[in-house]
C-alpha cells in the first residue's frame, strides 16, 4: 500500500473528502477503499463503511470511472 493510499483511507477515517490523481484513484485507491469498506462491515462500523462506499461513488463521478456507454446520439462516448 502506497503512501497516498494510506492518507486516503485516513482521510475516510476522519470523515474527510479524499483529494488524489485519477491515475491513483484507478490503480489503487478505489481498491484500498473498497477494502476497508468490507472490513468495516464485517466489524458492523456501518458508518464508515457508508462514508466509504460514499468516497467510492463520488470519485467514480468525478474521474468517470467505470465502463464507457454511447451517448443518446451515437456520436460520442461518454466518459472518453
Amino acid at each position: 500500500m502506497t503512501d497516498e493510499t494510506r492518507k486516503a483511507i485516513e482521510c475516510i477515517r476522519k470523515g474527510n473528502p479524499i483529494e488524489c490523481s485519477a491515475e491513483s484513484y484507478r490503480s489503487e485507491i478505489r481498491d484500498a477503499i473498497i477494502r476497508f469498506a468490507s472490513d468495516c462491515a464485517d466489524s458492523n462500523d456501518s458508518i464508515r463503511m457508508r462514508l466509504a462506499l460514499a468516497e467510492v461513488n463520488r470519485l467514480d463521478r468525478q474521474y468517470a470511472y467505470g465502463p464507457l456507454t454511447e451517448s443518446h446520439d451515437k456520436t460520442r462516448l461518454i466518459g472518453a
